[in-house]
């Protein structure tokens, strides 16, 4: 917090947006659109992580139950 005391206000990229506000007489609103909500992320952000993080590059598909079972009883007949 010592160091804080130390930045110039009016030209610190952190304290200057937040000065200007309060010497207009404002409070200072912020980019909210890059304001990211914690406790509600976008839905389905998880996957996109997983995605990025194991190198999948093709979109995913909604498969059915009766597709998904049959698609994995047919591969393992041909591994047999």
């Amino acid at each position: 917090m010592i160091l804080l005391t130390n930045l110039p206000i009016d030209t610190s990229n952190f304290y200057a947006p937040h000065y200007s506000s309060y010497v207009e007489g404002e409070t200072y609103q912020g980019a909210e659109e890059n304001i990211v909500d914690v406790n509600n992320p976008p839905k389905g952000w998880w996957k996109k992580e997983l995605d990025k993080k194991r190198g999948r590059n093709r979109p995913r598909q909604t498969v059915s139950l009766d597709e998904f079972v049959s698609d994995a009883s047919s591969k393992r007949k041909r591994v047999k």
